[in-house]
Order: C-alpha cells, then structure tokens, then sequence
C-alpha cells in the first residue's frame, strides 16, 4: 500500500556549487560587453585566481572575495576607507540571484 503522506524533497536538494570552469567561462563571456570592459583589470585577475587554483568552487554561503583594480583585498573596498574612492571594486560572492540562475 502507498504511504498515505507525501513526502517532499527540498527545492534544491544538492547544494549549488559554482565550478572553477563555469566561472571562468562566465567571466570570459564578460570581457566583450560594456560591464566587462570597465571591470576588465578584476575580471582579468579573477579568471587568474580561478585558473591558478587560488580561488576553488564556490557556493552559498562562502566568503566574498574582493578585488580593488584587479588586486585582492581583505577588506570590503565599499566600506574600507583606505580604498580610493574612484578604484573599480568587485566582490566575488554566491547570491541568491545566481542560484536563481542556475534552475535551483
């Protein structure tokens, strides 16, 4: 007989992790548009830490990373005032909206 109470799995059931070569590629796929032509020395640097193995899969919950022109911080550069204010800043992190992305 079936078991009278379904039974449901969660909606994502194996945790998201981003692969260094998705990653990479997506990053890749950046450098031709606008966006990445004005990130390009981060974007450059992030590809670099990915291939050399520096920065490995990434998922939820993960610590962010962040780059201040193409160079890697320790801390957040929109909250470090020791930043320059006009320096192109990226944050490498896993957010919902990419987990969106990814069908989970």
């Amino acid at each position: 007989m079936a078991n009278p109470q379904p039974v449901f799995s969660p909606a994502c059931p194996i945790p998201y992790v981003l692969q260094p070569a998705e990653r990479i590629q997506q990053l890749k796929d950046y450098l031709p548009t606008e966006f990445g032509q004005i990130q390009r020395v981060n974007v450059e640097a992030l590809i670099k830490l990915y291939e050399s193995g520096e920065i490995g899969p990434r998922q939820l919950g993960d610590a962010p990373i962040y780059l201040v022109e193409g160079k890697r911080v320790d801390k957040n550069p929109w909250e470090d005032e020791s930043a320059p204010p006009n320096a192109m800043k990226w944050c490498e992190e896993i957010r919902q909206q990419m987990l969106q992305q990814s069908g989970c």
